[in-house]
């Protein structure tokens, strides 16, 4: 028996051209991906369930992909990709905010940053509502 999986999450877009409703957001970061003009950081803003999260777990996805194809879609073969769907990657982290707003919860997060990635050239961090 599959374990429950919450339908919002198990029918997420993986790619950019599957979200519905962010053309110009999913546009300006394929472009900036195209471009190698990534930003130090980005803010996504805008009411509950918009695609703020799932527009940053794609480009995380994508700039860690080691097979980005012409498209900009990750390949999902590769070990960034592979450790990424299984939950476990180690550049992209995600925290929620609502839960890890301490000082020492920043202070951690301050020197987590601070350390070079371990494999590939980005880290990433999802910080969520």
């Amino acid at each position: 028996m599959d374990p429950y999986v919450v339908s919002a999450r198990k029918y997420r877009p993986a790619t950019f051209d599957t979200v519905v409703g962010q053309e110009a957001v999913t546009s300006t970061l394929k472009n900036a991906i195209r471009n190698d003009h990534l930003a130090q950081a980005f803010l996504f803003t805008g009411p509950r369930g918009v695609g703020k999260t799932t527009c940053a777990r794609i480009l995380a996805r994508t700039i860690n992909c080691e097979n980005l194809g012409e498209e900009l879609v990750a390949c999902g073969k590769c070990d960034p990709c592979k450790t990424f769907d299984e939950g476990h990657s180690l550049n992209i982290f995600e925290l929620d905010a609502a839960s890890n707003n301490s000082v020492d919860d920043i202070r951690n997060l301050i020197l987590q940053v601070s350390i070079a990635p371990q494999v590939g050239t980005k880290k990433v961090y999802i910080i969520d509502e």
